[in-house]
């Protein structure tokens, strides 16, 4: 399996935080507690909750020891653990998800379970990508086709539907849609945007000897579909979905 590399994801952590940012100061918490940052990597964010609410516990929960390893410490503990078989063992305050859910099966299980493990009056508040459909991960999977690798649709759901498994479960559920228009500048900047995360899946199907053809051949094609204005800049729409539920109190 490839590693995760914590330097190739952060190329583009301005653009990759802006939705992060957006998700939090729509959280409307007060207090202590524990707070918890599903899926943290490299822990910048999970330092930023820490700085944001610091009565709170803040941990931060991630299956890569190679982003773990660079996550930084003050105020913050981390424990490496996957989220399907992750469980706190006091309620949550806020459970903060951003960008980590969508590697997660079986939605309709998942989220409740979640809202469950949330203290009274406590925030469920999750982002993810809405980018199968996009042209750039179209092309992971059109060239993977010809290694006769098939990968699954991620396992998000349609908005509404994250309204109808939460609405029984928790005091108040908001879902909305944003797309992002990122200016990237550089060297066909959308296939190192998704080289860095969704190529890995393609990666880890894929023997080792085929890996640099199958970049290559991705590379060609995204360059082709993102081509860059008359100012060197290439726009990469983005669209993302986010979730605030709120346990009853």
């Amino acid at each position: 399996m490839t590693k995760w590399d914590p330097d190739r994801y952060e190329e583009f952590f301005g653009e990759r935080i802006q939705p992060a940012h957006d998700l939090m100061a729509r959280i409307e918490i007060s207090g202590s507690g524990l707070i918890v940052d599903l899926g943290c990597g490299t822990g910048r964010l999970t330092a930023e909750l820490a700085i944001r609410w610091p009565d709170a516990s803040v941990i931060g929960i991630d299956r890569s020891p190679e982003m773990i390893a660079v996550a930084p410490r003050t105020g913050v503990t981390y424990e490496l653990a996957d989220i399907e078989s992750w469980s706190p063992a006091t309620p949550v305050r806020l459970i903060y998800a951003n960008s980590s859910l969508h590697w997660i099966p079986d939605h309709p299980a998942l989220f409740p379970r979640l809202v469950e493990t949330l203290a009274p009056d406590g925030v469920l508040a999750v982002q993810m990508p809405l980018s199968w459909d996009q042209p750039s991960h179209r092309t992971l999977r059109d060239v993977g086709t010809e290694y006769d690798i098939e990968i699954a649709s991620p396992p998000t759901l349609a908005p509404n539907d994250y309204n109808e498994i939460l609405t029984e479960r928790a005091g108040r559920t908001e879902v909305w849609v944003t797309t992002y228009y990122h200016v990237l500048r550089g060297e066909n900047p959308v296939f190192r945007w998704v080289s860095a995360t969704g190529v890995k899946r393609f990666l880890d199907r894929l023997p080792e000897r085929h890996h640099a053809a199958y970049l290559e051949e991705c590379a060609r094609r995204i360059t082709a579909a993102y081509p860059p204005n008359s100012r060197g800049e290439t726009v990469f729409p983005f669209n993302r979905l986010f979730i605030l539920a709120r346990s009853q109190s």
